[in-house]
């Protein structure tokens, strides 16, 4: 399966929103809504006003690039009928025919 590849702004927008979304999950607003980026200030989920700003400014974050071809583009390079990457490895490995096609190539004088 082939798709376009991810671009910088994509791969830099992706790693925006995670981040802002981690900040959420730990329980505090990003430094990008804070008044003060030197303080934390906890996020409160039954204040409206503030829960309206964290979805504006995640909608703003968001459109600055495309998520979907991030995460698209990593399911296409995970998918095993693509054979690019070892299926049965915990970490980014070349996929075994890969592999001994690249030794094989390399052993060639």
């Amino acid at each position: 399966m082939k798709m376009a590849r991810a671009s910088e702004q994509d791969l830099k927008c992706a790693q925006n929103v995670a981040s802002f979304l981690e900040s959420l999950i730990k329980g505090y607003l990003p430094d990008c809504i804070t008044e003060d980026e030197d303080s934390i200030e906890w996020l409160d989920l039954d204040d409206h006003d503030q829960c309206k700003k964290v979805l504006e400014k995640l909608i703003e974050v968001a459109e600055q690039g495309s998520m979907f071809r991030v995460t698209w583009g990593m399911t296409v390079v995970l998918d095993p009928r693509n054979e690019l990457l070892d299926p049965a490895a915990d970490t980014l490995e070349l996929h075994p025919v890969l592999r001994q096609l690249w030794n094989n190539t390399a052993m060639t004088p």
